[in-house]
């Protein structure tokens, strides 16, 4: 149920207040496991002293009161474990509320910063601050396993169509409701930070069966109860040595059988079982989710029985570690064939389950993105879900959008429309007004509205596009390019996105164009490029100091002049970072120069 009083709190003071409880619970855990290990030291000093008495009073009472004591010893092991476990719990729980309260002053603290996901010649990704120290990825992500990372990565990267945007939009309001539960999974799954570190060989594993020869011995397993009853016949002095020597002969046979087999799934799955016990309790809290937005229920029943079958499976991997104990598989390996009975659940569970593993981490890694846009939408109640029409035709109308990497009480906010493809906006204005800025502000909210997440703005209304940026081309000692010829191989790119007619429009954000050549080259081109795309499925914004770009552009009906503008006072520069119409008439290089010692008028 949805807490109330998580409605009434800023997302600061909702913060604070979980770190806080936190500490206290976890201070109360603490204590919980030190009285525990006390009295767990006294209970094995009273096994040890009613053994002793036992031995030298021959009282058969006191070796039921051992007995007795070893049943406690075990119980006060257990509820120790999980004093241990809640300490944990409560601590990340301390880290998580940290990393909140420092993403609300665009402190980013994580590690993770999604670089191992950029791709070198995406269409966006580089410009537009996806990935990197201080990028969108860091501002939402709240994921703790790889696959959920991944999946948040993708959802950055891959524009979702109109409907599955609703579908998200829906998500993630109601995950933003509910904080507690956000903060649930994500406790839970740093429990088990390295859990995702043998995915892959299970994922191998449960696409393989065993040779039919050899699952056609498993049932020789059931001979280990003949064994085990010649046995006790034996210590009760009912049958001769010999018989359970054959016995135990007979099972050495079939463990030799199966041996290659064990050691090969062993090889593989090293520590397999922890991993899945622990993907069995992260899928746990995402079962037990409230959620009833439509894209949640379409993803809850496909995990409807995956906690315990995790459980199970990983389970029977950690009895199968077992032996590595030497003295285990001397006493209960060989007698009870205890490998076979493991292998043999193992090769049932994988009949029953192994076409469902890939959609439960499919599942849990939607829940973890989700989890993103629920904790980002929560910490940010001022943003808005964007309104995201199913047009053909590209539209955007923003009342002030800001910048969503620019901390509240430094963002300059802009209103900002445009309809209709083959548009091209120029912004031009002086050095450091802000022209770039506002066109990663742009990009990035187009971004946040295409993944189903909220954005910076009062209101938002756009059409489905493709983001094409080009903003940071470098030139590349690897490939024996300079920076110019690298902005004409995207600028190839966008001309080619724009002729697909069957995708939606192209958004193009280019920054100072062909800055790497003359002026009148770079004048000439600029111009060409914008007739270009005027005549293809494609809309944007250039920025540039080309003043007479602007000049021409205002002879064309399909050039639209905006400018950002800087003023001097008292030998200071004063930037306003608003969007004004028309063609920028102030620039500041001269007055920067000046600043910076160089005198220009000599």
């Amino acid at each position: 149920m949805e807490n109330s009083s998580i409605t009434h709190k800023s997302p600061q003071a909702f913060f604070e207040s979980e770190k806080n409880k936190a500490g206290i619970a976890e201070a109360d855990a603490l204590k919980n496991f030190n009285q525990l290990a006390i009295a767990r030291l006294f209970v094995f000093f009273s096994i040890i002293f009613f053994l002793w008495l036992w031995n030298n009073q021959n009282q058969p009472l006191w070796g039921l009161v051992a007995f007795g004591s070893l049943f406690i010893f075990l119980i006060s092991m257990r509820r120790q474990q999980a004093a241990r476990k809640l300490r944990e719990f409560q601590r990340n729980l301390g880290i998580i509320n940290t990393d909140e309260l420092n993403r609300l002053s665009f402190r980013f603290t994580r590690s993770d910063s999604g670089l191992q996901f950029q791709e070198k010649e995406h269409a966006f990704g580089s410009d537009l601050d996806i990935f990197g120290d201080y990028s969108l990825y860091k501002l939402l992500n709240r994921t703790r396993t790889a696959e959920g990372s991944r999946r948040l990565a993708n959802w950055l990267k891959n524009h979702a169509d109109v409907k599955e945007i609703k579908l998200r939009q829906e998500a993630a309001a109601e995950f933003g409701k509910h904080p507690e539960l956000i903060q649930s999974l994500e406790a839970t799954a740093l429990l088990h930070e390295h859990a995702a570190e043998h995915l892959g060989d299970f994922r191998s594993w449960s696409t393989e069966f065993m040779d039919k020869k050899l699952a056609s011995l498993l049932p020789f397993r059931w001979f280990s109860v003949i064994t085990v009853v010649v046995a006790i016949l034996y210590l009760a002095s009912v049958l001769p040595a010999f018989t359970l020597l054959l016995c135990i002969a007979v099972n050495a046979v079939l463990i030799a059988r199966f041996k290659a087999y064990v050691e090969s799934v062993t090889n593989r799955t090293a520590e397999l079982g922890k991993t899945l016990v622990s993907y069995g309790e992260i899928l746990e809290v995402a079962q037990s989710f409230p959620y009833q937005s439509q894209w949640w229920l379409d993803r809850k029943v496909r995990i409807a029985d995956s906690s315990n079958a995790l459980k199970q499976v990983g389970t029977l991997f950690a009895r199968l570690d077992y032996r590595n104990n030497i003295f285990f598989s001397l006493f209960v390996g060989i007698p009870t064939l205890w490998d076979i009975h493991c292998l043999a659940g193992l090769e049932s569970w994988k009949q029953t389950y192994h076409d469902k593993l890939a959609d439960w981490l499919e599942v849990l890694a939607d829940a973890e993105a989700m989890n993103s846009l629920g904790g980002h939408a929560f910490a940010n109640p001022a943003y808005i879900a964007p309104n995201v029409v199913d047009s053909p035709e590209f539209q955007i109308n923003t009342t002030e959008m800001g910048h969503p990497l620019i901390p509240l009480d430094r963002r300059i906010s802009n209103d900002f429309q445009v309809s209709g493809t083959g548009h091209t906006i120029l912004v031009t204005g002086s050095n450091m007004s802000g022209k770039s800025t506002f066109l990663r502000t742009i990009g990035l909210n187009f971004v946040l509205a295409q993944m189903g997440a909220v954005v910076s703005a009062k209101s938002f209304v756009c059409s489905p596009v493709r983001v094409f940026s080009s903003m940071r081309t470098q030139d590349s000692l690897e490939e024996s390019t300079s920076s110019f010829y690298a902005e004409l191989k995207r600028l190839k790119r966008l001309l080619q996105l724009a002729d697909e007619n069957d995708s939606a429009p192209v958004f193009y954000l280019l920054d100072e164009i062909l800055k790497g050549t003359n002026s009148s080259d770079r004048h000439r081109g600029a111009e060409a490029l914008i007739r270009q795309l005027h005549s293809k499925k494609a809309s944007g914004l250039v920025s540039t100091h080309d003043l007479e770009l602007g000049e021409w552009g205002a002879t064309e009906n399909y050039v639209h002049n905006f400018h950002f503008r800087s003023d001097v006072e008292n030998g200071q520069l004063l930037f306003d970072y608003r969007l004004h119409n028309g063609i920028c008439k102030s620039f500041n290089a001269s007055e920067l120069m000046r600043m910076m010692g160089i005198d220009i008028e000599k």
